[in-house]
């Protein structure tokens, strides 16, 4: 995304300024957060609060910059033709923040305790649940065995609940880790007031580029007016979850930047393919062109959003553009006509409560009513609604719901599969739609068959392809993470995953 005359400035842009700069700057950076932290213990993650600390912290043998998966601890990885064996060289010289060296036993130490039962890094357990066996081939490398093919392993590794703490760490602090974290990364803990601020000052002996600050400070701000007001006084340099009816007060001021993020987010209207009149294909691809999606996006989040072009997010791994469904009232008319409907059908959508959802449904409402269709938005608290579609499919009311879709892991294996395999039908997963089709089954577990990247990106291109035309969704858009910054700060963003990135922080 390029800078327009509102001053939206991408993550790209940040990152070359922060990468350009080569002397180390002083000074704490005081970033202004929505949400607390629950722990700082990589394995027992829950949120994009943990994330966000977390990452100033720690790494994991590969990571995510910008978007892209990028070797973090290890120099280099392979992995063997079926998918069922990674292995690793590890960086040498690398010490974890209590002077512990990284080595292959380090990480297998950590990594087997993680998948001890009776530890407490539940969430990073799932995480890694694939895992069968980790050897140590020497100091620096190891393998990690799986118990069945998945080329998609490596992305799991990339995320915050895989990330690597000090082995010793854990005999030290034990129950407690989550308030002592000790990684590797290019900041080390100082402080943590649980539900006001956590405090990381620069780790002078990271093995990488040095931090260019001192110290980066996270306050936990609840109020969005309240994040802007500070911005504006400069008690902070950077807010985060910046609604879209506040980015003009941001705009207005020349000291003050917009900082918006493509994400791996959706926005969608899934349409219950076992149910009249969405069982239909005809019936799902009427939708899809009764919307014009540009417009949605200009009304219900003031252009922060991206029209969806695949069924994952285009920051997405193995993501493929397809045909658009372009704004065509006529042709949905007569697809619905030749479905059987040419008066229009009545539909009840079921979606969550806030202002965003709602505004989208009225907008909806508006454009399908042009095609005869008559829609009725039913909005329910969050608790209320997740117990409707989940539901097994016999049991499950709901005709078609306004809800949100996310590729948390970067990759098209987990984006697709949560959404459009049988083995996704609630109440095990997200496949709200219960779409399913054969081939595309056969394409995704072709995909998870290899450690070709390439062959895997293949794979899942023909099978979004397939999923695309099938319209089990109305593919609606990727809404933008929007942040206020100050004009003195640079090197901190959103990254595609939605957290706050400020590894790169840098004052001026």
């Amino acid at each position: 995304m390029a800078l327009n005359p509102r001053k939206l400035l991408t993550v790209l842009v940040t990152a070359a300024l922060a990468l350009g700069a080569s002397a180390l700057g002083a000074g704490t950076a005081r970033l202004a957060t929505s949400l607390a932290p629950n722990t700082l213990q990589p394995a027992e993650a829950t949120g994009l609060p943990d994330a966000a600390v977390i990452r100033m912290m720690f790494e994991g043998l590969v990571g995510f910059l910008d978007g892209e998966l990028v070797d973090e601890l290890a120099s280099s990885w392979t992995a063997n033709e079926d998918a069922t064996s990674y292995t690793f060289e590890l960086r040498e010289g690398v010490k974890f923040h209590d002077g512990t060296p990284l080595d292959a036993a380090a990480v297998k130490a950590y990594y087997d305790w993680v998948l001890d039962p009776n530890s407490s890094g539940a969430r990073g357990r799932s995480q890694l649940s694939a895992i069968s066996e980790i050897v140590v081939l020497g100091d620096h490398e190891l393998r990690i065995d799986l118990k069945a093919p998945n080329g998609a392993f490596i992305y799991l590794l990339a995320v915050s609940n895989a990330r690597i703490a000090s082995p010793a760490s854990l005999q030290e602090y034990g129950d407690d880790l989550g308030r002592h974290p000790v990684g590797t990364g290019p900041f080390k803990f100082v402080s943590w007031d649980e539900g006001q601020s956590v405090v990381v000052e620069r780790n002078p002996d990271y093995w990488g580029e040095q931090a260019k600050v001192d110290r980066v400070e996270f306050v936990v701000v609840n109020n969005a007016a309240t994040r802007v007001a500070m911005l504006q006084s400069g008690e902070v340099q950077f807010i985060e979850a910046l609604p879209p009816q506040l980015v003009p007060v941001i705009d207005a001021d020349p000291n003050l930047d917009v900082v918006s993020t493509k994400t791996n987010f959706l926005r969608i209207l899934q349409l219950n393919t076992t149910k009249a009149p969405f069982d239909d294909v005809r019936v799902r691809q009427a939708l899809n062109y009764a919307i014009d999606k540009d417009q949605l996006v200009n009304v219900a989040v003031a252009g922060l959003a991206t029209v969806m072009t695949s069924p994952i997010p285009e920051t997405t791994f193995g993501a493929a553009p397809q045909p658009p469904y372009t704004y065509d009232p006529e042709k949905a008319r007569s697809l619905l006509a030749e479905a059987g409907y040419p008066n229009g059908f009545d539909v009840k959508v079921l979606t969550f409560t806030g202002d965003e959802y709602r505004t989208v449904g009225q907008v909806l409402q508006q454009m399908f009513a042009q095609v005869g269709v008559r829609m009725t938005l039913d909005q329910q608290e969050r608790g209320a609604l997740v117990d409707q579609i989940f539901k097994p499919v016999d049991e499950n009311p709901t005709e078609a719901a306004l809800v949100g879709a996310s590729a948390t892991t970067g990759d098209a294996d987990l984006a697709i599969t949560t959404s459009f395999v049988r083995a996704s039908f609630p109440p095990a997963s997200n496949n709200w739609s219960f779409y399913e089709n054969d081939e595309v089954e056969e394409l995704v577990a072709a995909g998870r068959a290899t450690g070709d990247q390439a062959a895997r990106a293949a794979d899942y291109a023909k099978a979004l392809a397939i999923i695309w035309q099938d319209a089990p969704w109305v593919f609606l858009y990727s809404p933008d993470s929007v942040a206020g910054r100050s004009a003195t700060l640079s090197g901190v963003a959103y990254a595609p995953d939605n957290t706050v990135d400020a590894r790169r922080a840098e004052l001026r």
